[in-house]
């Protein structure tokens, strides 16, 4: 670290920099500073996608085209020019076909993988985007949150109870506080005891914060020491293929075995009849039919029909990203489908519900009194303050813009005309510690602070509420009803505003405050939920949500709609001392579990034979998610691009109303499966029954391509014993080479272009499951 950016002051790195702590780089500026930074070659975190070499190496290491080649080899020993040619003409077509099937399957399968790669949030030209890593340059401005992972060395300008873990080197990782306003020592050397300046590849473990970029890429601290991190992609090979695979090798051997006798047996025949038969030509059909039970063509076709049907999920009305194609092969199994969360249920934007005052619920919206419309001034002070600011609190600004929108729009507001009444002097948003939004503003000449809270702590603190559009006492009587009213709302997973202001009587100020009314938000809920879980338990998967818990805050509730079928309470089981697995799979809503008592949920469904899905929108029952046999999280699924021109961006400005709808960037990380939340047209359940569908068709064709491989070979075996027994074979290896990479090359085709839907049944899919050989 050359210069010592944790001495330097704000004003100083800014102008240092050329960029502003609050509104960031402009645009145009960013995009200057991207195409002459020296970093761009050296980025810090390095993804090393499979090369070309070593997937001709995995292309040619296969029994089948060993055989091949061995058939080239014997063919030119014995003098065999015209067949030796013909056998290797077939063998690079093979390998050219394998080979380019095989590299288009892994460049999409990588391509698709961007789509779970961390982002970073930057603030350009005042407004808040979000980008891949290496679009980051010094000056930036970014915001950093619980599960972020930290992209650059960054200056702290503001913190909020902030905590990282940070990366010393490939290996070692330690856990700091960070402080924007740190005291650090002129001469300190430690990185460790820069409590405000965050390295690079560190992880947020609680708190947010905003910091200025002054290093990236392989210039950062970890980029000095490590020389960057290499994030490797791997896609291993679905179940079902690699036991198909082994099966095929398996045949391929026996079948070399069977002909080899009727080889000596048709070389005898011959030369006792005098023909001309030799034991080249014998042989080489003996290692072309063992050649052509399951080439390294056919395998590769196969697992393109993979790729395909993860791209069409990807591409369907209801899309789901599926990481890799043994991700997807895993997600063909599973069983149970575990909700921790109502993430795949709602759709992460705060809506309007209703609205309530001292004096009840307000029912209209054409003719209301003056408490209602001192409400709506309220609400339209915040939101202005809300727009207008770029802080990092608790949570991401403009949180509730789209309820307090529709809220204010049912109202009778001038805008305008209150912004010039009331000028807002400032906003502070909340902290851990105090939970409460505040903007102070001008009313009457009195300077008047408006506090917006979310808890119900702010009741105790309330002397008056306003009646009338007057302030009068209130009683605690009062304060436990509005307290109730709170929590009736606050336990179905709703948001409640609830809006005071300090009170002054006279020139005596009073530390009370004054109620003036509550908002109450609610996240959309997908209308199609219900009947989604309804067809996925048609398909034998078994949905089994989680309602309570000690979740972290901010996690989506699941709807009380959405509670169906058989209910159980952790307490009753404690009561009748019972395991918490009694009854599994016919208990399709838990209360009250923790942690603890959902893995032995998953182990008690493990060693019965199933798979666990488990649906996750933050880090909570971390063991869980390891544990799950396929983790699927609900994640904003955007267009991956590049748009250098415009904006060095891979994805869209950020919209605030959607602040909540993604997963953090460690949950992304650990998905194996990502889905949209439910937008009212797609996403959320809907998009698992479309990939669950999308799942059964290419597990039949699969399947289907693997009995006619075998059937294939039963004909290809008799077609060639049968003659040779009589010491006229019909058919010699050129024949069985070109007749079997044509017939498979046209049924793998046609299956690969198979669309039509598989049965509802789980049990008609159980039937494409590939058997031990044995039982075939």
């Amino acid at each position: 670290m050359n210069e010592k950016w944790f001495a330097l002051s704000i004003s100083q790195i800014e102008k240092k920099l050329k960029t502003n702590a609050a509104s960031g780089l402009s645009r145009k500026a960013a995009r200057s500073a991207w195409y002459h930074r020296v970093e761009r070659s050296q980025p810090l975190f390095i993804r090393k996608n499979k090369n070309a070499g070593k997937m001709l190496g995995e292309v040619f290491s296969d029994f089948a085209l060993i055989m091949l080649l061995l058939c080239a080899l014997f063919a030119v020993l014995f003098d065999e020019q015209v067949m030796g040619f013909t056998v290797i003409v077939i063998c690079l077509l093979n390998v050219f076909a394998a080979f380019f099937s095989y590299y288009r399957s892994q460049r999409t399968m990588e391509q698709i993988n961007l789509y779970f790669a961390p982002t970073a949030k930057v603030i350009r030209g005042g407004k808040l985007y979000r980008t891949s890593f290496e679009n980051v340059v010094p000056g930036d401005v970014i915001i950093v949150q619980k599960g972020d992972i930290v992209c650059a060395d960054a200056r702290l300008v503001v913190s909020d109870d902030l905590s990282v873990v940070m990366r010393l080197n490939k290996k070692k990782a330690v856990k700091l506080k960070k402080q924007a306003h740190g005291v650090v020592l002129p001469n300190e050397t430690n990185p460790v005891k820069l409590t405000n300046i965050l390295h690079a590849g560190s992880v947020v473990t609680n708190g947010s914060g905003r910091a200025i970029v002054f290093s990236t890429g392989a210039y950062t601290y970890l980029g000095a020491m490590t020389g960057g991190i290499a994030e490797i992609y791997n896609d291993n090979t679905p179940h079902e293929l690699k036991k198909m695979k082994r099966i095929c090798s398996q045949i391929s051997f026996i079948s070399m075995l069977c002909i080899l006798p009727f080889s000596v047996v048709s070389l005898l025949f011959s030369h006792l009849n005098g023909g001309t038969a030799t034991l080249s030509a014998a042989f080489l059909t003996a290692l072309a039919l063992s050649a052509s039970s399951m080439t390294q063509l056919s395998c590769t076709m196969c697992k393109l029909f993979f790729v395909k049907k993860i791209n069409d999920i990807a591409k369907s009305e209801d899309p789901a990203m599926i990481r890799t194609t043994d991700a997807f092969d895993r997600f063909s199994d599973v069983d149970y489908l575990f909700l921790l969360d109502g993430s795949a249920l709602t759709d992460g934007v705060l809506h309007f519900e209703r609205a309530f005052t001292v004096e009840g619920d307000v029912k209209s919206y054409d003719n209301y009194n003056s408490t209602v419309a001192s409400l709506f001034e309220m609400a339209v002070l915040y939101n202005v303050a809300e727009n207008n600011s770029l802080a990092v609190g608790t949570h991401l600004p403009d949180r509730y813009k789209n309820g307090l929108g529709e809220f204010i729009s049912k109202g009778k507001t001038d805008a305008e005309a209150l912004k010039i009444r009331c000028p807002i002097k400032s906003y502070l948003q909340g902290t851990p510690n105090d939970p409460h939004d505040k903007v102070n503003f001008i009313s009457s000449g009195v300077s008047v602070t408006l506090c917006v809270s979310v808890t119900d702590e702010i009741f105790s603190k309330c002397s008056h509420a306003l009646i009338g559009g007057k302030a009068q006492p209130i009683t605690s009587v009062g304060t436990d009803k509005l307290r109730h009213i709170y929590n009736m709302h606050a336990e179905q997973g709703k948001t409640v505003l609830v809006f005071t202001t300090t009170f002054s009587e006279g020139n005596t100020a009073n530390s009370g405050r004054v109620f003036i009314g509550a908002i109450i938000l609610r996240e959309g809920i997908d209308k199609n939920a219900v009947s989604s879980i309804k067809l996925l338990q048609k398909r034998g998967v078994k949905v089994v949500s989680f309602v309570g818990g000690n979740k972290p805050s901010g996690t989506p509730e699941i709807p009380t709609e959405i509670h169906y079928g058989a209910k159980a309470y952790k307490h009753d089981f404690i009561r009748n001392q019972l395991d918490i697995s009694y009854g599994l799979g016919t208990i399709d809503t838990y209360y009250g579990l923790e942690e603890t008592d959902i893995d032995i949920l998953i182990d008690a469904a493990q060693r019965s034979g199933s798979s666990v899905g488990v649906i996750g929108f933050s880090d909570y029952a971390s063991s869980v998610i390891e544990k799950a046999d396929v983790f699927i999280s609900c994640s904003e699924i955007v267009n991956v691009f590049e748009a250098r021109t415009e904006e060095e961006l891979y994805t869209l400005e950020l919209a605030s109303s959607g602040a909540s709808a993604s997963c953090i960037q460690t949950v992304k990380e650990a998905s194996d499966v990502l889905i949209q939340r439910p937008d009212g047209k797609r996403g959320g359940i809907r998009s698992l029954v479309s990939a669950f569908s999308a799942v059964e068709v290419a597990c039949r064709n699969l399947y289907t391509f693997f009995r006619y491989s075998i059937c294939s070979q039963l004909v290809r075996i008799l077609t060639v014993a049968l003659p040779m027994a009589y010491g006229k074979p019909v058919l010699d290896a050129r024949h069985v080479l070109i007749c079997s990479f044509v017939l498979d090359i046209f049924v793998m085709l046609m299956l690969a272009l198979d669309r039509k839907a598989v049965g509802g049944s789980r049990d008609d899919k159980r039937n494409y499951r590939i058997k031990p050989l044995k039982q075939h």
